[in-house]
């Protein structure tokens, strides 16, 4: 009955709708996890060994404006990235009322199967080896989905998961979570709340309403963290997969530049300083939080929670070089820092994970 509700629903589609969002499909294993990491080893993380098991139009790289909160980054299906007007599908880039379905008729991933107890469908799977020169690696993503919301707490929980493996992991261990627990990221674990039958962690899910992305719900920008052995050498693998069918596509979003690793320092950690002048660190924080003016500017500092509160502000000025943040009476789980530069309003966003 799915399929059929399904073929229905897209036989009726008339029109394409183009989004702003700039999407180059089938690219090699080296260039996405290049494109992850930056140039290898320059935010810490050198990378080997890239293999992509994935069809050839279920990965690319993407650019361009949307309600991501994601601008740059490379993305993995389980079905095409990019809409094709000649053969009449949709990807990523195109309006919620848009059918991103693509059935690829390609193997599910084991692994994935075993978080959900159930068959899978069309992967799309990047892995790599790599050497961190700090204790902990980490990196910024977005699970989306056009099962949602029809279909939250149901047997079609599309699936995907960061596996490390390497000294301290004993087996492959996903690090795709919800912050601060061990609860694998998927349509039953993060949705709108509709359903009641599971537990829908609604504060980190967007219900998508905006014109430039196909998927009509997805998660706010997560980060996946491992702590690590300086210099070692570990294998992450990056999978995602249809469950229990192959129809309606699902696609993780992971950001330009975000595999890092490093220490309780601003060495390569943080997210502002290319384009602010600022550095903030860490981004997994504990009794503090720590700024540095790089360039002498005048700002505001909002500390906000994951509903939009605003839980604390503060007035950084020209003189002052260094300022910190006591992050200790904070309860766990993630945080928005934004930053606002006075002299031309421009703003700035920094998630971090109170542990």
């Amino acid at each position: 009955m799915k399929h059929v509700i399904l073929l229905f629903s897209f036989l009726t589609i008339s029109q394409f709708s183009w989004a702003q969002l700039n999407i180059t499909p089938n690219k090699t294993a080296s260039y996405l996890a290049n494109k992850l990491v930056a140039t290898s080893g320059t935010l810490g993380v050198s990378v080997t060994n890239a293999v992509l098991t994935c069809d050839s139009n279920a990965n690319g790289e993407f650019s361009g404006t949307s309600n991501l909160g994601i601008a740059d980054g490379i993305a993995l299906g389980t079905g095409d990235v990019a809409s094709n007007s000649a053969l009449n599908s949709f990807g990523l880039d195109g309006h919620p009322g848009d059918f991103a379905s693509t059935t690829n008729n390609a193997p599910g991933d084991a692994q994935l199967g075993a978080i959900v107890l159930a068959t899978t469908y069309d992967a799309c799977v990047l892995e790599f080896d790599m050497q961190p020169v700090g204790a902990f690696v980490e990196f910024e993503y977005v699970f989306g989905s056009e099962e949602y919301p029809e279909f939250n707490c149901s047997a079609f929980n599309d699936i995907f998961g960061f596996f490390i493996s390497g000294p301290g992991f004993s087996a492959p261990t996903n690090i795709a979570l919800i912050p601060l627990t061990t609860t694998a990221v998927s349509i039953n674990s993060i949705n709108d709340g509709s359903v009641s039958t599971c537990s829908p962690n609604t504060a980190l899910y967007v219900n998508n309403t905006d014109t430039i992305c196909t998927m009509d719900g997805f998660t706010v920008p997560l980060i996946a963290h491992a702590n690590v052995t300086t210099g070692a050498t570990y294998h992450l693998k990056l999978a995602i997969a249809d469950v229990m069918d192959g129809v309606l596509n699902s696609y993780v979003i992971l950001k330009a530049n975000s595999l890092k690793s490093g220490g309780m320092n601003p060495n390569g950690i943080n997210a502002f300083s290319k384009e602010s002048g600022l550095e903030v660190y860490p981004t997994m924080i504990s009794n503090e939080c720590m700024i540095n003016n790089l360039t002498g500017e005048n700002w505001t500092i909002t500390m906000e929670d994951m509903n939009g509160r605003i839980i604390a502000s503060y007035t950084l000025t020209s003189n002052q070089k260094n300022f910190i943040i006591n992050t200790d009476n904070l309860t766990k789980g993630i945080y928005i820092l934004k930053a606002q530069r006075l002299s031309d309003q421009h703003r700035f966003v920094q998630r971090l994970i109170k542990e």
